[in-house]
């Protein structure tokens, strides 16, 4: 990945932190949800990227940030939800 790519992911990684923060309702989350989904953008990227599967466009980039970083948010505010119980 090059730093273009990089940078995409985690500016799509923040934009879906913000989201799932705004919808979280908690003023404390915030730092933590923006760094879970920075997490989950770069590593799908990552290893996306590495298998070959996708192609270097902006599009393609793009669309599996948002998908790791909510897939990785989604199973975090998952288990914070069992363990509450």
């Amino acid at each position: 990945m090059t730093a273009e790519n990089y940078i995409l992911a985690t500016l799509a990684g923040f934009v879906v932190g913000w989201i799932a923060n705004a919808m979280s309702k908690s003023r404390y989350s915030f730092p933590i949800n923006v760094f879970i989904a920075i997490f989950g953008a770069i590593l799908l990227n990552f290893f996306i990227r590495s298998s070959e599967m996708l192609g270097d466009h902006f599009f393609s980039i793009l669309l599996v940030s948002f998908a790791g970083s909510s897939v990785l948010l989604g199973l975090f505010h998952l288990t914070r939800m069992i363990e509450r119980r």
